[in-house]
């Protein structure tokens, strides 16, 4: 697998009220954060594919723009590279996974574009299937 970064997002309380520790978010960024920050595109993963399946189209010149764009791709909970239940401690590990939502994946990765870079706007959210995931993006802070 090609590499990614892993962010730590510490202890998450899940739209079901189960506090899941230690949760990490694998993503990969393409491109440059401008100063304003201002050229910031998630590009979101469909369920069980990893960044990597879908970069095809990120790059100078391709429909995610990286000589114009800073583009991420988070990984979903469960995928394998991030928080999933091959790789959670006790007492998450195995059959005993708690439901993710779309909303406890969309509010972690805010937390990570907000924490890691000081992200607060996107120029775009888009990818592939879930698109729900686009209205909690979509929706006032």
């Amino acid at each position: 697998m090609d590499d990614y970064r892993l962010f730590d997002a510490g202890n998450v309380v899940l739209q079901s009220g189960i506090t899941f520790r230690g949760a990490k978010l694998a993503y990969k960024t393409y491109g440059k954060l401008n100063a304003d920050k201002s050229n910031v595109i998630l590009y979101m993963t469909s369920f069980a594919a990893h960044h990597s399946d879908i970069d095809w189209m990120v790059g100078p010149g391709k429909a995610l723009d990286t000589d114009k764009y800073f583009v991420t791709i988070p990984n979903l909970f469960g995928n394998g590279l991030s928080s999933s239940p091959s790789n959670a401690t006790e007492p998450f590990s195995g059959s005993r996974w708690p439901n993710f939502t779309i909303f406890d994946n969309v509010a972690v990765q805010q937390q990570l574009l907000s924490q890691e870079f000081g992200i607060e706007v996107l120029q775009l959210a888009c990818g592939w299937s879930m698109g729900a995931r686009s209205f909690h993006w979509a929706r006032p802070s």
